[in-house]
């Protein structure tokens, strides 16, 4: 057949296909007007556009792909007419044309409907005398149009829809007197010669004996064309094929049994869609000499036995004389319906008491006697009642052995389990997903009896998303609308509301396309799975009641109860991938390596809770997932983060779960999530969580609880990494002051509140302040402690930190060299802290400019981390790094290359190639780069780095933002300005959205921007953003604050260039002399 295809030019194309492997189509059903359709050759000549039978051609490709389908078919142009050949075979051919069609559209030239009526639907009263009257109702050939297609809407001449035939069902019974059976698709071959006969009889055709061709397809026949030979004698013929038939083409090869089919149920009128599934089907059980057999598998409730039923009633009326139906359910639903089978085929001796029913049938079908015939073996579920043994005549049997394997015949199963489907048909199955949205949308639109309870697309769309396009689900949810007079809307509410789901998809209904006696609500087709799944898979039933207790997306394996064999986890996971309750997330080639994960089904998750909670174990498998979360989440730190991060938003989950997860065990999750954010660099999500963590506390501890005031020091701490150092401050001296009240003013953890607010002060910049805290807790530490306590130690350093953010360096390196004299006393002189020591030494050395000797201690250092800790320690190659500093420091900027290089090819070994310090070493590298004046490398690296912090942290992780500053600073680097400024302002808005306006980061990126604008000479937009810049420090840190001051120099020193181009310009002198005398000051990064 040729199709026509629409191309991008608006003009369209004949493309050919065989009948067998033609793509979805849609169809066009008309009435001729002579000489004014669009021939073949025409079409092929590109001509006839002025014809008004071009629109209608333009019409059904619009609508064809309005519905998704790229071909469509149109009779007067596809069919080449001067061909007396392709004629007749198009003629023959014609009823399954129609029949395949994934749509066909009614094109009604003489019916029109008034532009300004848009819903053509709800007005019928415009347009319902002249459908009434269309001659598309008296013409011969639109008959088998009307009753071939699954599908068929039908347009008025403007192009606007008037309704399909499904709802236009009563109006086209009253036009044509045609049953309403037959318009719901019962296979034709139910209703008699002379009724069939009898729907053409007032209809007429423009030649004579197309009065009777056109019935060809009507009757299931085919006859050669003899146009001349008059409607009596076309008639004849035709009633002799039809007696050919029914005889079975009287070549004695059949049992001469009338074409018949033990279907359980009528044909489906709503069916819609699965054009593919459908075909392939086809192409896979029909076209074929030997024996076939296949099987569809899916979740229960997708639509699994609906396609197999539409399926076989195809089937019936194109192909097979023999469709058999028989039920798995169980053994004995199985042998039911082989008796059922063995009376209908009239097999000898099937009546007898002793009679071997299944081998009798079985037999019968094997034999030459019968042909055509397809049997569906539906709901084949559980593996043991087609595959396990039974006694038979006292011989251990399977039923599954007494299924025939005639190449006359071929045999459809269906079931949810995958594993079942391999077991038989191996790898001839069919997976049936969910519908899609165009489909759905189809299905609830004809499941609706009243056009009032539809009542906007949005509700309809969201009712569809939330019902996961699942065909049962949505038929159950039109059955509840239509029997309580429920809108869309009103529904999509009452389903959103606490605990409604399951109590919606617990309401039963009736439907004519399930089994009587049989539960046909989503929750119990699913309950029905679990109590399979419990059976054959305990290991499975356990996963299931774990998954339910956790978030349904992204689930690790890792996280799944542990204490089994990576064997026995494949296959428990593999049943329910099987019956399709979860599903496994595609991951790249380099992620395959590592751990899997799931996503479960929305609705299977929601009957699963409803499961535990109908058996009393909900609370059981929570404690469990609590348990289990507890066991994996640390309390923060960077080891194993890369594992630890995937569990996160589970223990969320779990937290939330109220009224069953108890408040001091939800307290306990969050803290380790918040501690975990926080070392994730998620301060502001940090914040949040251990507010939650502190309510909690707070209502069930009291406020002065240790607990409490712990999470109190934790919030201090998330804001203290967003820069708000003031509310931090505030905090940590609240909880100081309880603790001093609770614990007394002497108590260790008292003391680390004295050490916090003093931290919160140096990072205001408050450093005099800070000093004289961190001193207090050292004079406090010594007496409660002892001079040679670690954490007094630790309070020296930090007095020495102090010192140092002063410009005290000479004292900062005393203290520092008397806290490194003691630890190597107290610790040893290589312990871990010693060594910190020594690096915090020379680091105070390099802020002196003893640039030689800092660069001997980080060595010694170095060399000392090495022995204790190998080679290859985190805090060896830490120390690897401040040697290559210190080597820049001194302008040894190749050195610095190579070792900061060496450092971070070590660090890619070690901590992998994404991890934040090995993004660090990168960045030295290029800034080392830089200081060697090549920039071109340095930018190219900086942006590899960017990107890399992007994937890892996030885009608007402070760390990426960073990376996006030195990129802007390599850019101005290499006069490229307007890029430069490009970057800074965008790295500005990010750090504005995501540390706040007065982070000091933020404020950093004011201040880079207006140094950028005053090299461009740009100074009235420079002095805007200096002034802010300006302000905001003196705010935010302090007018003392070094960075402050820093600020102001070069406010000044814009301002005095400003005025010097001023009197330039006004004096004619040239501008060449500013540049000159203008200082370079360290970028600061």
């Amino acid at each position: 057949m040729r199709l026509l295809k629409r191309l991008p030019s608006g003009a369209f194309e004949l493309v050919s296909f065989s009948d067998n492997d033609a793509p979805p189509y849609a169809i066009l059903s008309h009435t001729w007007t002579e000489g004014q359709e669009v021939t073949y050759n025409e079409l092929v000549a590109g001509t006839g556009k002025d014809k008004t039978g071009y629109a209608k051609i333009c019409f059904c490709g619009e609508q064809a792909a309005a519905d998704g389908l790229e071909y469509f078919w149109v009779d007067t142009c596809c069919i080449d007419k001067s061909t007396s050949d392709e004629l007749s075979t198009a003629i023959n051919s014609m009823f399954r044309w129609y029949q395949r069609a994934s749509n066909c559209y009614v094109y009604l030239s003489d019916v029109s409907v008034p532009d300004e009526i848009i819903d053509t639907e709800a007005f019928r009263i415009a347009w319902q005398e002249a459908f009434r009257r269309s001659r598309w109702f008296t013409r011969g050939w639109t008959l088998q149009e009307l009753l071939a297609p699954p599908s068929i809407e039908f347009f008025c001449k403007q192009g606007k829809r008037l309704g399909s035939r499904v709802s236009l069902e009563q109006e086209i019974h009253e036009i044509t007197r045609i049953p309403v059976t037959a318009l719901r698709r019962q296979s034709l071959n139910e209703f008699s010669i002379e009724d069939r006969m009898s729907w053409a009889a007032t209809r007429s055709t423009t030649r004579e004996e197309d009065k009777v061709y056109c019935l060809l397809g009507i009757f299931g026949v085919f006859l050669s064309l003899i146009y001349g030979e008059g409607e009596a004698y076309a008639t004849l013929r035709l009633r002799e094929e039809i007696r050919k038939r029914q005889e079975g083409r009287g070549t004695g090869s059949s049992q001469n049994l009338p074409v018949f089919s033990s279907l359980p149920f009528p044909r489906n009128e709503h069916f819609v869609g699965r054009t593919d599934e459908l075909r392939s089907l086809e192409q896979h059980l029909l076209i074929s000499n030997t024996h076939r057999r296949m099987t569809i598998y899916g979740l229960g409730g997708c639509g699994k036995s609906a396609l197999a039923i539409e399926f076989a009633y195809r089937t019936l009326a194109t192909h097979a004389r023999l469709v058999l139906w028989v039920p798995a359910i169980s053994q004995e639903s199985f042998e039911l319906a082989y008796r059922e089978i063995g009376g209908r085929l009239r097999i000898p001796g099937i009546s007898d008491d002793n009679a071997d029913v299944k081998r009798l049938v079985q037999e019968t079908l094997n034999s030459e006697r019968v042909d055509n015939w397809l049997m569906i073996v539906d709901n084949a579920d559980d593996h043991e009642v087609l595959l396990g043994t039974t006694n038979s005549n006292s011989k251990p049997a399977r039923l599954n052995d007494y299924l025939p394997r005639s190449d006359r015949g071929a045999i459809l199963f269906t079931t949810r389990s995958r594993k079942v489907a391999g077991a038989l048909t191996q790898s001839s199955v069919l997976g049936l997903t969910d519908m899609g949205k165009a489909e759905a949308r189809q299905l609830l639109a004809l499941r609706l009896t009243q056009q009032s309870l539809f009542d906007g697309e949005t509700a309809f769309d969201e009712l569809l998303e939330a019902l996961t396009y699942l065909p049962l689900a949505i038929v159950q949810a039109a059955a509840f609308m239509n029997n309580n007079d429920v809108s869309v809307s009103s529904y999509v509410s009452l389903f959103r509301q606490t605990g409604a789901e399951a109590e919606l998809f617990n309401q039963h209904f009736y439907d004519p396309s399930r089994y009587e006696g049989l539960d046909s609500t989503i929750a119990k087709t699913w309950h029905i799975s679990f109590e399979q799944i419990l059976k054959e898979d305990p290991l499975a039933a356990e996963y299931l009641s774990f998954m339910a207790c956790i978030d349904r997306v992204n689930i690790p394996q890792s996280l799944l109860p542990s204490g089994k064999s990576l064997v026995q986890q494949t296959k428990a996971l593999g049943t329910l991938r099987g019956y399709a309750f979860i599903a496994e997330r595609l991951q790249t080639i380099q992620e395959s390596d590592g751990d899997k994960f799931f996503d479960m089904h929305r609705l299977v998750y929601k009957a699963s809770v409803r499961w535990l909670d109908r058996h009393n174990e909900r609370t059981t498998w929570v404690d469990a997932a609590v348990a289990r979360l507890e066991e994996l989440v640390p309390y923060g730190g960077h080891e194993n983060k890369e594992v630890w991060t995937m569990y996160l938003s589970h223990a969320i989950h779990v937290a939330g779960i109220h009224g069953i997860v108890g408040k001091a065990a939800s307290a306990s999750l969050l803290d380790r999530v918040g501690r975990c954010q926080a070392s994730l660099g998620q301060y502001s999500a940090a914040e949040t969580t251990h507010q939650q963590v502190l309510s909690i506390r707070e209502k069930v501890f009291g406020l002065e609880h240790p607990d409490t005031l712990t999470s109190m020091s934790n919030v201090a701490g998330a804001l203290s990494g967003q820069g708000k150092y003031a509310e931090a401050e505030r905090m940590h001296r609240e909880t100081l002051g309880l603790r001093k009240k609770v614990l007394g003013n002497e108590h260790p953890h008292t003391l680390t509140s004295m050490n916090n607010v003093a931290l919160a002060l140096s990072d205001q910049g408050k450093y005099a302040e800070a000093e004289k805290m961190h001193r207090e807790t050292l004079g406090l530490r010594k007496k409660v402690s002892g001079n040679e306590h670690p954490d007094t130690l630790t309070s020296m350093n930090n007095v020495a930190l102090a010192l140092s953010d002063q410009g005290k360096y000479v004292e900062a390196e005393k203290m520092h060299r008397e806290e490194l004299r003691l630890s190597k006393k107290v610790l040893g002189d290589e312990h871990p802290d010693t060594l910190m020591s020594m690096s915090n030494v020379a680091a105070v050395l390099s802020r002196q400019g003893k640039y030689a000797e800092a660069e001997k201690m980080h060595r010694e250092t170095l060399r000392l981390r090495k022995k204790v800790s190998g080679d290859e320690h985190p805090d060896t190659l830490t120390s690897m790094s401040n040697v290559a500093g210190a080597l820049s420091d001194q302008g040894k900027y190749a050195e610095a290359e190579k070792m900061h290089r060496e450092t971070l090819g070590l660090r890619k070994n070690v901590l992998g190639e994404e991890h934040p310090h090995t993004l660090t070493s990168m960045s030295h590298v290029a800034a080392a780069l830089s200081g060697q004046g090549k920039y071109a490398e340095a930018e190219k690296m900086h942006r590899e780095t960017l990107e890399l912090r992007k994937k890892v942290s996030g885009e608007d992780h402070p760390h990426t933002l960073t990376s996006m500053s030195n990129v802007a600073a390599a850019l101005s680097d290499q006069g490229k300005y307007a890029e430069a400024e490009k970057m800074h302002c965008e790295t500005f808005g990010l750090r504005k959205k995501v540390l706040g306006e007065e982070h000091p980061d933020t404020l950093m990126s004011m201040y880079s921007l207006a140094h950028l604008l005053t090299k461009q000479l740009r100074y009235d937009d420079s002095r805007f953003l200096y002034e802010q810049a300006c302000a905001a420090y003196n705010t935010v840190l302090g007018e003392d604050h070094p960075t402050a001051r820093a600020c102001h120099q070069h406010y000044r020193q814009m301002l005095a260039l400003q005025e010097q181009n001023w009197i330039s310009v006004c004096s004619g002198r040239p501008e060449s002399s500013a540049d000159g005398r203008t200082n370079k000051r360290r970028r600061l990064v």
